[in-house]
């Protein structure tokens, strides 16, 4: 491969350098409601009550997500506090943690020079960068698959044990962050690979029977939290009904009830939605990724492919049996990423130069659009200047894109690497720095704390009446009280501080209950954004009033 040219290694740390910095921007905007909001909750409830077994989200037996995510926040907490720093933190690095495995995967497989290629194309793709401002499972997700994938493989090349126990590890954690579907990448990287290059010996070997005892030792602690939460105690009300087992609705129904849409949480399904989403959550690789699918196809049929299937079989299996699911999120693709990273690099790095012209017109058409998109948020949503260093980022960025990009050379890569990355980046700086802070001052439960902590108000005399308000209890760092219209009473709204709706209020004054407006919130549900909301002209046709009353008491 052709060097890029003398500014190689500056452009290659100012990229990283600036992908760091992105990431840290996104570290201090608002836990977002719901779900988000939800891991931060159970995190803190885990961490204040010291009972790391037991899963409880507003007090309640939670049984949902297992443990994993819970007890690593939770330990961040302990170490730098109740925050959201405190709670991002982990994520962002275990992304970097999976960008260093992609580095060594590609490396291993490929060269040096893929491995860094692919480690900036996970780092860069759209929706790592989202997962990690709008943290969820999926960033502990991407580490363990690609760390798992690439022990295993590590195995099989040298037979060294200890890299069974590695993977064994990785696959523990996998499904103690989200359950028994996440290994499938990895089983099928594997599988599919020995049967490909029919190596029927090592397909009924001893060392799958090794690595399944090793996985079930080392998730033993959630299988036991599980039992002991809910298996011995069939008294308990969950999902509506008793005698649920924690241990089998952790490996059985929780995944298995998504996928065929049995759980208690439906989907519609669209067999095409992930191939539409990855054109905008691999950004601005996606056209790449698809390049590089194509390539890889045509040469496993032709049987003229001499490196490493486990990305293609891995990413593939996985893409295909989410197609076909009923319950679909733009996330799920997110933990294999890496392998759609390296099959990425490799495509990059071994195409024509007439693909390389090719790729570089799409990426040139995408740039556009996303310059568009930034200049339209920036004229329609953008309500207050910009902050300094968001200035000198956009400026900067795009003035190197551009250099990079009229600059003479006949290698095409740097351009199709460099141009696209400074640009996401510098956009993506707007959107940590600027754009999400901003909208989360929509978010009426986290402002609502907000409000609640400046004025000193008592914590402990807070409810919530026809609203759940996961991150008004974990800025508050009290579980606040979520009271319905349907089964409230009148004594539970006396003498407190309500956060409620319009029809909340309407029921106070029902129950004839003297209250005092203390302040009124503008709500919209950010994580489901409309053009009517981003633009400032008729934004506020589409807010709800939501309300902080201070009640009194009833006076007979």
């Amino acid at each position: 491969m052709k060097k890029i040219g003398i500014g190689e290694t500056y452009l290659w740390k100012i990229v990283f350098l600036l992908a760091l910095l992105v990431y840290a921007a996104g570290l201090f905007v608002e836990v977002l409601e719901p779900d988000a909001a939800v891991y931060a909750e159970v995190s803190r409830e885990m961490f204040v009550s010291g009972r790391w077994l037991d899963i409880f989200l507003m007090g309640a037996d939670w049984l949902d997500k297992p443990h994993l995510q819970f007890w690593v926040t939770a330990w961040s907490y302990s170490l730098f506090g109740l925050n959201i720093v405190a709670y991002k933190l982990p994520a962002v690095l275990s992304v970097l943690l999976a960008a260093w495995y992609t580095y060594l995967f590609a490396k291993k497989h490929y060269s040096e020079k893929h491995g860094i290629v692919a480690a900036l194309i996970l780092m860069t793709a759209q929706h790592t960068i989202t997962s990690n401002m709008d943290v969820r499972a999926e960033p502990y997700m991407t580490l363990f698959t690609i760390m798992a994938l690439y022990h295993i493989a590590e195995y099989l090349n040298a037979k060294k044990t200890m890299q069974l126990v590695y993977c064994s590890v990785a696959l523990a954690a996998l499904m103690m962050t989200k359950g028994l579907f996440t290994i499938i990448p990895v089983a099928a990287g594997v599988g599919c690979t020995l049967l490909y290059q029919k190596r029927w010996k090592e397909i009924l070997h001893w060392q799958w029977l090794l690595t399944a005892v090793l996985t079930l030792v080392f998730m033993f602690p959630t299988l036991y939290g599980y039992y002991q939460q809910f298996d011995l105690h069939p008294e308990k009300w969950v999902f509506g009904r008793q005698h649920v087992s924690g241990i089998r609705f952790f490996l059985i129904d929780s995944q298995w009830g998504r996928f065929a849409n049995s759980g208690p949480i439906k989907g519609s399904g669209d067999p095409f939605f992930f191939v539409h989403t990855l054109l905008w959550a691999f950004l601005p690789w996606a056209w790449l990724a698809y390049y590089a699918l194509i390539q890889k196809t045509k040469a496993l049929f032709q049987r003229n492919h001499a490196t490493e299937t486990y990305t293609y079989f891995g990413f593939l299996v996985m893409f295909l049996i989410f197609s076909a699911s009923k319950f679909q999120l733009a996330h799920y693709l997110n933990p294999v990423f890496p392998l759609l990273a390296v099959m990425a690099a490799a495509a990059l790095m071994n195409a024509t130069q007439k693909a390389l012209r090719v790729l570089t017109v799409m990426q040139v058409v995408t740039i556009v659009l996303l310059l568009i998109a930034l200049g339209m948020l920036m004229r329609f949503f953008q309500d207050s200047l910009l902050h300094t260093d968001t200035l000198l980022v956009l400026i900067a960025g795009m003035l190197l894109a551009a250099v990079v990009y009229f600059t003479k050379s006949k290698v095409v890569f740097a351009k199709l690497i460099f141009v696209p990355v400074l640009f996401t980046l510098s956009i993506n700086y707007y959107l940590n720095r600027e754009f999400y802070p901003r909208l989360t001052n929509y978010q009426s439960e986290s402002a609502v704390a907000d409000y609640y902590l400046q004025q000193q108000l008592p914590a402990d005399r807070m409810v919530s009446l026809d609203v759940t308000s996961f991150s008004t209890s974990f800025k508050l760092n009290t579980v606040v009280p979520p009271l319905w219209v349907d089964k409230v009473k009148a004594d539970e709204l006396q003498d407190k501080y309500v956060y409620t709706t319009q029809h909340g209020l309407e029921l106070i004054d029902s129950l004839q209950i003297p209250r005092k407006q203390v302040h009124r919130f503008a709500d919209f549900h950010i994580t489901m954004l409309t053009g009517e909301f981003l633009n400032k002209a008729t934004r506020d046709s589409t807010l709800t009033p939501m309300y902080l009353v201070k009640t009194g008491k009833i006076i007979h």
